[in-house]
């Protein structure tokens, strides 16, 4: 019996020490007794980061968070049973946001499954449509070599690495007693001298390229048309902004940025056209707007109005380019799919592209994007009262490019999208779109924050805060501006038609809680403020402390500020004159 507790802390040390080898260093654990080979090995290495929280779910997205903070895979330790059910939103999440989790659970062993026993569940495939590979490992035994340990852990770390990235999934089972008693047995003991003295198993990932005749098949398609536009999605963090600004210059087509893009965050740059989604509301079906051109670059956007315009104008063709094959089409209009390192296609094109002559067709739009903010700002002079769209128009002047944001999902990133366009460079903007779910968002800040070890400004709905105050905890000591807004329940619901079924609308859709959120600061020790006008937000921005900031807001405030600002944008539109877009 002794030789079982002694070969699950080494077998849980070598998992750990192979994990480590691959790049992940930072392991994400929840309190469990079966897990407790897996939490001695991350707690016993040196080069560990361990971070511990009590909800499972919770944890689950503040891995994510932490992964996409940092830029590496994060590993999570959980025990068995509805624990490892928990971690599934957040699994589902990353799954779909490409982002690589490693899913440490810990099981009994065969002879217990099936049988009723305690805490015991078919935890086999339980993530099997959410991850890109699993591994039920087997009881630690040593007859198994353990050259198998390094090279599974090798595959598994693989998978979660290559395109698309994503989840994988090691459950680990194991007997009774569950460690040693005593001091932390050497890890060389009982393991065969290969597995300790010889170099770990390296998998080296590529990107896909290309070939000439593609390339040259793509820019003859572009070049084509002079009605175009590109699109640059927030699923792909660029390096070098610029080469997407050459791309526009050459092809003399305008540049719509998601919320969440690289080239949001650059500031206005050449060809940049951040208010597209206010612009097309107020154009409407005007097809001298509609293009013929799209050049795609990365997946999803924010804003469902461009999809459904694309649906309906119809472009010729529409290219859509990314680091994996995935069809991310909901409205069928692509006609190139296209595989490949997007930094090297950015590079690439313009050397197969001649140049377009200077177009009408892209100063019309920067003229249109430059009378939207005139729009918006002459609002805002006229209302200088503490509203949704202002909070976030206000933000844009308390960024640099030190400091990052995070929108949750409903009408945070929305209202992000419509009026978060700084002019001048601040720090990456993140929200969780893989699925846009309310669930999890303080825990994905705290591991933002602590992962890219920068201070975070985010702002989350009150729903959304209410969620998730298991995760509140995860806030303290780390350099966050967690501003709730509070309109009283689901505002954006008001957005949509079935706002008008006023029979149903009220109890089951925007949920009035008339909760006051000021206690839960003193709770977590998080220090709190409720700002009453602009210059109180600023203020409290301005403050070097992290804060909750509780941002009142009156329900179905934000739709009519929404439709006043866009009146006031339509008027100002109707006075160009569009007449011909060709020289």
């Amino acid at each position: 019996m002794k030789e079982v507790g002694m070969l699950n802390e080494l077998w849980s040390r070598l998992i750990i020490k192979e994990l480590i080898h691959h790049g992940v260093r930072t392991f994400c654990i929840a309190p469990g007794s079966r897990s407790t080979p897996l939490t001695l090995a991350a707690a016993n290495h040196p080069l560990a980061e361990t971070i511990i929280h009590y909800d499972e779910r919770g944890l689950a997205f503040h891995a994510l968070g932490y992964a996409k903070g940092s830029g590496r895979p994060t590993a999570l330790i959980v025990t068995s049973g509805s624990a490892v059910g928990n971690l599934l939103p957040a699994i589902m999440e990353a799954y779909h946001d490409r982002i690589p989790l490693i899913l440490l659970t810990a099981d009994r062993p065969p002879e217990l499954r099936d049988t009723g026993a305690n805490q015991t569940t078919d935890q086999t495939k339980i993530f099997q449509n959410f991850v890109h590979w699993e591994c039920d490992f087997p009881c630690p035994d040593p007859k198994i070599p353990q050259a198998f340990i390094g090279t599974t852990v090798a595959q598994g770390v693989s998978h979660a690495l290559s395109e698309p990235k994503g989840p994988v999934h090691f459950n680990c089972m194991f007997r009774k007693p569950l460690h040693e008693t005593g001091e932390t047995p050497p890890l060389s003991l009982h393991l065969s001298n290969r597995s300790m003295h010889s170099a770990e198993t390296t998998v080296s990932m590529g990107k896909p390229q290309i070939d000439e005749k593609t390339f040259e098949q793509i820019a003859d398609e572009l070049s084509e048309y002079e009605k175009g536009i590109i699109l640059v999605s927030g699923t792909e963090k660029f390096q070098d902004c610029e080469k997407i600004y050459a791309l526009s210059r050459m092809l003399q087509w305008p540049i719509f940025p998601d919320i969440l893009s690289t080239i949001r965050n650059q500031g206005w740059g050449s060809g940049v056209v951040s208010y597209y989604d206010l612009i097309i509301k107020a154009i409407g079906a005007n097809e001298d707007f509609a293009p013929d051109a799209v050049l795609q670059l990365g997946d999803r956007f924010v804003s469902s109005k461009l999809m459904d315009w694309l649906a309906v104008k119809k472009p010729k063709v529409h290219c859509h380019i990314a680091s994996h094959i995935d069809r991310k089409d909901p409205i069928h209009s692509v006609t190139h799919r296209v595989a490949t390192d997007l930094e090297h296609f950015i590079q690439k094109l313009p050397n197969y592209l001649s140049g377009n002559p200077p177009s009408k067709w892209l100063e019309i739009w920067k003229e249109l994007n430059y009378l939207s903010q005139k729009g918006i700002t002459s609002y805002f002079k006229e209302h200088s009262f503490l509203s949704e769209p202002y909070l976030f128009h206000t933000l844009m002047t308390h960024g640099n490019p030190s400091t990052l944001f995070f929108f949750s999902n409903s009408m945070s990133i929305r209202n992000g999208d419509a009026f978060f366009t700084p002019e001048e460079p601040v720090g990456m903007i993140y929200g969780n779109r893989g699925l846009s779910g309310i669930d999890g968002n303080i825990a994905t800040v705290a591991g933002l924050a602590k992962g890219s070890g920068k201070p975070v400004i985010a702002c989350i709905g009150d729903l959304a805060f209410l969620h998730d105050m298991n995760s509140l905890p995860l806030l303290q000591n780390l350099p966050v501006k967690l501003i709730v807004i509070n309109n009283n329940g689901g505002d954006i619901f008001s957005f949509l038609p079935i706002s008008e079924r006023k029979d149903v609308f009220k109890t089951y859709f925007t949920t009035p809680h008339n909760f006051s959120f000021e206690d839960t600061g003193s709770l977590f020790g998080i220090d709190y403020e409720c700002p009453q006008t602009i210059n109180d937000l600023q203020e409290a921005l301005s403050s070097s402390r992290s804060q909750i900031i509780e941002v009142k807001t009156k329900p179905n405030g934000n739709k009519k500020i929404h439709q006043a600002i866009l009146t006031n944008i339509k008027e100002i539109l109707s006075r160009m004159e569009i007449t011909n877009f060709s020289q």
